[in-house]
């Protein structure tokens, strides 16, 4: 029987389709695991279904190893007799114009944008000059990759500021032939020819510049513009581990952060779109997820020895690409598990894919920690043939680490959280698993108000294991990676502080600084702009007026609504 969405008479759902968007190096990554791990294909074995993944980056470097692995993945197609047409794998690299050329896209963009949203006014050629984000001695970045012993080593001048980064995206978006525009229109024709229910994961890193630059304009261009807010978007934000290059676990965090709060928070998302219209509205229909890697980080940079004549930075790149790898493929093997039902039925209860009468959102407290924990590795500490209680007293060294690298704050608590364990038959026991439910429970709340769902699952090698936490309810305050990036942020000179940012600089507006001309308001103009009161108040815009947990605010939310329940004898 095909079933729909979520078929209400049995609790069963259909399968779902999986599709993503992957901007920058991160998300072309995720895209390579979805291809390498072999279970989109399985699902491509009904007729109904398709995959569809395009990957976005500024220079083809990043994506030339998603390339290769489409080929492999076609070609097993081709090997099980599925046709080639039922997947679309598409990339789009952006053109790095001269910083002048880039000025005068930007310069336009209020025109553009008053021509595609009749809520945006723009009074055409003889109006005032356009704000411009990019200063004509802008350095435009060198996509161009370099390597040692076949392994990339990045250099300064390849890395993309933010404000930049978007500057480019919008460029390919409206002028032109509008690449990034038919990119776009062709991934929603692909999702329009599924025969069944679609989700859509929109990857990138909350380090870095590109994706996270590019992310804040395409995801609303592809949910509210192409997709018409018809299927569930799903934003996935790797977090940066402390094996990754300053410039991916800077300032740059806080700004992205930042931005993407004030889109899911719908009373931040509010105030803007009762400016600016519905284009602005929260592109992230299915949730965000935040994907901490600092865990797998550790366990993983052991594994890698230096060798005689290896220098340090290049073993460090090693194990930063390892654990890229490692987190991917494990996050894109549970995304497809039971051919896409189970992810779903993870953001259920968090109010992302429920009804709408079932549904109650968590305000500042939508973010949701999707941790791969990984907890033993092969060659770390133990190895084949020893007593398995040595085995056993390494893995229970690693779950008690999980809190140190969790990637949340101390004191955090939430009502539900699910931790999904793969394992070796005979490696995981009763006493490990019982240990895992004691450091998760120091999250939940206490009694009946909190809820820990556990599965275990055997996993193909012998040689590894991991756990999946996923922890809903989350303020982007709770974040250990918020913290650190604002300490930077805050010893960023004024001046560079625009290039950190990317939202709503279309508009003039710097949202993560306070406005000089609102008091206590955030959205600082650009020099030159006229400004405009975004009605965020820097009070909630910095996290001090969140509620403890996310219950308590669903609680303060449905407060004129509890007199209302009919009570029974």
């Amino acid at each position: 029987m095909a079933l729909s969405l979520y078929h209400s008479a049995t609790g069963k759902q259909a399968p779902h389709c999986i599709n993503v968007v992957g901007l920058g190096k991160a998300g072309a990554q995720l895209i390579d695991a979805f291809l390498r791990t072999g279970e989109i294909e399985d699902l491509l074995e009904d007729p109904r279904a398709r995959f569809t993944a395009l990957a976005v980056d500024i220079g083809d470097g990043d994506m030339r190893q998603m390339q290769q692995y489409a080929a492999s993945f076609r070609e097993r197609l081709e090997s099980r007799g599925i046709p080639a047409d039922r997947a679309q794998i598409k990339t789009l690299n952006l053109e790095v114009p001269t910083a002048e050329d880039l000025m005068s896209s930007v310069s336009r963009i209020p025109e553009y944008l008053g021509r595609e949203f009749p809520r945006f006014e723009w009074s055409g050629a003889d109006s005032s000059p356009a704000v411009n984000w990019i200063a004509p001695d802008t350095a435009m970045p060198n996509p161009d990759k370099h390597y040692e012993a076949q392994l990339e080593v990045p250099s300064t001048d390849e890395h993309v500021s933010r404000s930049v980064a978007k500057a480019i995206y919008n460029r390919a978006y409206y002028e032109g032939d509008r690449p990034a525009y038919q990119a776009l229109r062709e991934f929603a024709s692909s999702i329009d020819d599924t025969g069944l229910p679609c989700l859509v994961f929109v990857a990138f890193g909350v380090g870095g510049g590109t994706g996270s630059g590019i992310v804040v304009d395409l995801a609303r261009h592809l949910t509210t513009g192409v997709l018409g807010r018809r299927v569930p978007v799903i934003g996935v934000g790797f977090l940066p581990c402390s094996g990754d290059p300053e410039y991916r676990r800077g300032a740059s965090v806080y700004t992205t952060l930042n931005e993407i709060d004030c889109m899911l928070d719908e009373s931040k998302n509010d105030k803007i779109t009762a400016i600016w219209g519905d284009m602005y509205k929260n592109p992230f229909t299915g949730g965000f997820l935040a994907l901490p890697q600092e865990q797998s980080w550790e366990r993983l940079f052991r594994y890698t020895t230096i060798k005689k004549g290896v220098r340090p930075e290049i073993r460090r790149q090693q194990a930063l690409h390892v654990t890229n790898k490692f987190v991917d493929d494990s996050f894109a093997r549970y995304v497809v598990h039971d051919y896409g039902r189970e992810i779903f039925r993870v953001l259920r209860p968090a109010g992302f894919t429920g009804a709408p009468h079932e549904t109650v959102s968590f305000g500042a407290r939508n973010f949701t920690i999707f941790n791969v924990a990984k907890l033993m590795h092969p060659g770390v500490e133990v190895v084949p043939g020893e007593p398995m209680s040595k085995w056993r007293s390494a893995i229970s060294d690693w779950v008690g680490y999980l809190p140190k690298w969790m990637g949340l704050k101390d004191g955090f608590k939430t009502d539900h959280i699910e931790a999904h364990t793969y394992s070796a038959r005979g490696k995981w026991n009763g006493t490990l698993q019982k240990q895992l439910e004691d450091v998760l429970s120091q999250y939940l709340l206490p009694g009946e108000d909190g809820y820990l769902y556990t599965t275990e699952s055997e996993f193909f090698d012998a040689l590894t294991l991991y756990t999946n936490v996923i922890i809903p309810g989350v303020a982007k305050t709770d974040l250990t990676a918020f913290d650190e990036a604002k300490k930077l942020y805050d010893t960023t000179p004024e001046h560079n502080r625009v290039a950190l940012s990317s939202s709503l600089l279309e508009l003039g507006i710097v949202l993560s600084e306070p406005s000089e001309q609102f008091e206590g308001m955030m959205g600082q103009a650009l020099p030159g702009a006229p400004g405009w009161n975004t009605r965020i108040a820097a009070l909630s815009f910095y996290g001090k007026d969140v509620p403890r947990t996310a219950v308590d605010h669903t609680r303060e939310v449905m407060a004129e609504v509890v007199p209302t329940v009919v009570s029974t004898p």
